[in-house]
């Protein structure tokens, strides 16, 4: 087995064993709240969306 064989080898195995951590961290419990809080964050400030959609112009121009 060549070098270049060897290093595509450990490089694939390195990239699977980096995924694999990522996964882990993702699905942990200790992460469920950050994630929770993330996935409401578009409807936090709905109401304070509205109000400023009447006081401004819709395409963003200033009146």
């Amino acid at each position: 087995m060549d070098w270049v064989t060897l290093g595509r080898s450990l490089f694939t195995v390195v990239c699977f064993a980096f995924f694999i951590v990522v996964l882990i961290i993702a699905y942990s419990k200790r992460s469920k709240g950050r994630y929770e809080e993330a996935a409401n964050l578009p409807f936090l400030d709905d109401d304070k969306v509205q109000e400023a959609g009447k006081e401004q112009a819709s395409n963003g121009a200033r009146k």
